[in-house]
């Protein structure tokens, strides 16, 4: 009894030591257009580094801003978004206006299609700000939230048809955006939406089980149609999966009941390098990379490397959160953003963190 007591607590506390003290400022959100590094943080400031030498380049902006969204448009250019319902292009080192929305809504997340047309998630529904559109009725079969309606003013009633607002979002190569939201040890959520069509999908992946379904990223291979989500959770013990969904079928290329109970990884944010077809997984115990199968699981992985990182509690599990947020590989550098110690740089076996105040 006293051996496994042992090894809960060595599963719930994955780093103890740390490398690098937790920063004040924490990055909600980040992307990479060479040479710079774009990025805001959790309290609406907008943020931008130099790659090469990490050190940060002015910007002139409106301090009243308080940006809420950052991405890239299919022209790379940089668009970040407002809690007023502004979207602004970055040029040269300054913000040029190009959409007002019509409401004041707070942008939560920005992507864009291949015709770059920008979808926009703000509270409670997927917007289009071009048609002045607006989609609510997704069909969720399960829910780890009730969502109830009012109905003659005194009563509720249950609803499966509704709109969560995802935590990760990504738009594939047919156009189709995937919306993910995680609620701990209570499961998950997905939201599919045809961009192109401008129409919602309903249609189930059976092969995903919403109750333990934990996603953590959505990415692609930047070769084939095939989407990836890794999921994980450490809840008492760390656990994970990585799905490759082909044509709404899903098959898992990491399996967590394939190691035995001391190797299971708490798997996190991941991101293929699609010039080598490599696949670099964060997870508790470091960041591994490992060839991408064409067909079957994964079969072997090497570590990378360790960050020391300050690690948080995960409010609706029993175990930690996730330190690694987001990983982005380019131009030979990994690059990771965490939940409390800033962006980090891996270049040839270095690792470098920004120096954020």
């Amino acid at each position: 009894m006293k051996d496994k007591m042992i090894l809960l607590l060595v599963c719930l506390i994955p780093s103890v030591i740390l490398a690098q003290t937790n920063t004040t400022v924490t990055i909600k959100d980040m992307v990479i257009k060479e040479p710079y590094i774009y990025a805001i943080e959790r309290e609406g400031r907008l943020r931008v580094w130099q790659i090469d030498t990490q050190k940060e380049a002015s910007i002139t902006y409106d301090t009243n801003c308080v940006f809420t969204a950052i991405a890239l448009d299919r022209n790379k250019n940089v668009v970040v978004g407002t809690k007023d319902g502004k979207l602004f292009s970055i040029s040269g080192n300054g913000l040029q206006l190009f959409k007002q929305l019509r409401k004041p809504y707070v942008i939560e997340h920005i992507v864009f299609n291949s015709q770059n047309h920008p979808y926009l998630v703000v509270p409670n529904a997927l917007y289009c700000p071009i048609t002045d559109s607006y989609w609510t009725d997704f069909y969720h079969d399960y829910s780890p939230m009730i969502v109830q309606k009012r109905y003659l003013f005194f009563f509720k009633k249950q609803i499966k048809t509704y709109f969560l607002s995802p935590s990760r979002i990504f738009v594939d190569n047919n156009d189709v955006i995937w919306m993910t939201s995680y609620y701990g040890e209570f499961g998950g959520s997905l939201q599919l939406f045809d961009s192109k069509e401008r129409k919602i999908i309903n249609t189930p992946i059976k092969e995903l089980k919403l109750g333990l379904f934990f996603p953590q990223s959505i990415f692609s291979d930047g070769k084939t149609d095939a989407i990836y989500i890794t999921s994980g959770i450490q809840h008492f013990v760390p656990s994970g999966d990585i799905f490759k969904i082909r044509n709404y079928t899903a098959e898992k290329i990491l399996d967590n009941e394939d190691r035995p109970h001391d190797e299971r990884l708490f798997i996190g944010a991941s991101t293929i390098d699609p010039t080598t077809q490599t696949l670099y997984i964060a997870t508790q115990k470091g960041i591994y990379k490992t060839p991408l199968p064409e067909n079957g699981r994964i079969t072997t992985m090497e570590i990378l490397f360790n960050p020391q990182l300050y690690w948080e509690r995960e409010p609706l599990a029993i175990g930690a959160k996730m330190a690694i947020e987001k990983l982005w590989f380019t131009d030979g550098k990994l690059f990771f953003l965490t939940s409390q110690n800033s962006i980090g740089v891996y270049q040839e076996g270095v690792v470098n963190y920004l120096n954020i105040q």
